[in-house]
């Protein structure tokens, strides 16, 4: 996305700027998180004496996984934008690329462990089936082989 600061020519200059942004797909850590609509972008861009503060917000959707039951979901996105570039970055003051900046915001705003609900259950660890979707009569109990030994020791008493 590019925007033009040729207008913004004395220090305390600013202008506001509310558009749709479209982002491409984001590939994050072997996950891509695809984006199903424009976002909302509202930018307000100020001149301080060598560099460009912009501030403001983005708002959209994300489709995300589940990392429990890997269903695709919706989760809705809004981040608020900081960011400065200075004068001596820019190269062509009247066609500025900023997605590089909106991008890292939005990687940002991606949880770590998605979730398409608080109460996922997930899979089965022993069958494999949804256990949102359904409920199976498998033993939950799974001893970690390091401690099979610990185990055996309480049994014993």
């Amino acid at each position: 996305m590019y925007v033009n600061l040729g207008e913004l020519k004395e220090k305390g200059s600013f202008k506001e700027l509310s558009i749709t942004y479209n982002p491409d797909n984001i590939d994050y850590f072997s996950r891509e998180v695809k984006m199903p609509e424009d976002f909302e972008l509202n930018l307000t861009i100020y001149r301080e004496s060598e560099d460009y503060i912009f501030t403001g917000s983005i708002e959209g959707e994300f489709i995300l996984e589940c990392s429990r039951c890997l269903e695709k979901f919706p989760q809705k996105v809004r981040q608020e934008l900081n960011f400065t570039i200075s004068r001596q970055d820019i190269k062509d003051i009247s066609k500025v690329n900023i997605s590089s900046y909106l991008k890292e915001v939005l990687i940002l705003a991606i949880p770590i462990k998605a979730l398409c609900q608080e109460e996922c259950q997930g899979f089965c660890s022993q069958c494999g089936i949804n256990l949102n979707e359904e409920s199976c009569n498998c033993s939950q109990e799974d001893v970690d082989p390091r401690m099979a030994k610990l185990q055996q020791f309480f049994e014993q008493e």
